[in-house]
C-alpha cells in the first residue's frame, strides 16, 4: 500500500527552498552594489571631479610617469660638431665668395628642385626674404650658425632638425643668375644653394668646402 505524502512535509520543504532562494538574491544584490562608485545616478551628477579622479586615476598615473621618462626634444642629445653638405650628392658652381657682405660662402647645386638637408644638428633661429627676394634660412647650434639662400624651406623657427633632415628644395628665389651672368628673376634658371658657415668658436666665418672633406 502506497503511503501519501506528508502534507506538513511538503509545507516546510516548500519553506526552506524559499527561504534559500532569498538568502541568495539578497547576496547578489549586495555584491551588485559594492561595485558601485556611488549610491545613484544623483552623486554621479552632482560629483563630476570625484569621478574622474576615481575611473581614470591609474591611467593618469601612467601618462605622467611616461612624460617624466620621456626627455623632451629640445634636451635629446645630438652632436654640435657633425656637418655635411646639404646634398647627398652635389656640383660646386661658385667657390668662396661673398666676403663684401660678410660672407665666405660657395653656391652648390643639385638641380631645381633637389632635397635640401640639414648640414648641422640645431635649430632653425630665422627664416626670412631679405631685401634682394633671397630666401634665407639660419640654422645654429652653440658651435656653427648656417646660413642658406635661395630655396623653398619647409622648415619654421624655433624648430629643432637633425643632422640630415629635410628642410626644403632647391630654387632659385631672389638675385639668382645664369651662366652668362643674366638675372634669372622669372626665369628657369639659377638654381642653387648659397651656402655660408661661421664657426662660433674661432668667431668667423670658415670654408665649408674645408668641413665637407
Amino acid at each position: 500500500m502506497r503511503r501519501q505524502p506528508d502534507i506538513l512535509s511538503i509545507v516546510a520543504i516548500c519553506f526552506f527552498a524559499f527561504m534559500i532562494l532569498n538568502v541568495l538574491r539578497d547576496r547578489g544584490v549586495e555584491r551588485a552594489v559594492s561595485t558601485q562608485p556611488f549610491e545613484n545616478s544623483a552623486d554621479l551628477q552632482a560629483q563630476p571631479d570625484e569621478v574622474m579622479k576615481t575611473a581614470g586615476q591609474s591611467e593618469l598615473l601612467l601618462l605622467e610617469k611616461a612624460a617624466t621618462q620621456q626627455p623632451p626634444a629640445a634636451s635629446l642629445s645630438f652632436d654640435p660638431e657633425a656637418i655635411a653638405p646639404p646634398y647627398d650628392h652635389y656640383t660646386l658652381t661658385q667657390g668662396p665668395h661673398g666676403q663684401s657682405y660678410g660672407h665666405l660662402a660657395i653656391d652648390i647645386s643639385d638641380g631645381k628642385g633637389a632635397v635640401l638637408k640639414s648640414p648641422i644638428n640645431g635649430v632653425v633661429t630665422a627664416l626670412f626674404t631679405d631685401d634682394l627676394g633671397n630666401t634665407t634660412l639660419v640654422i645654429e647650434n652653440e658651435i656653427y650658425q648656417v646660413i642658406m639662400l635661395h630655396g623653398l624651406y619647409t622648415v619654421s623657427v624655433g624648430e629643432q632638425v637633425a643632422l640630415g633632415q629635410p628642410i626644403g628644395k632647391e630654387s632659385n628665389q631672389g638675385n639668382t643668375v645664369d651662366a652668362l651672368g643674366r638675372s634669372c628673376r622669372g626665369r628657369d634658371c639659377g638654381y642653387h644653394t648659397h651656402l655660408n658657415i661661421f664657426d662660433k668658436r674661432l668667431g668667423a666665418n670658415v670654408n665649408p668646402l674645408e668641413l665637407f672633406q
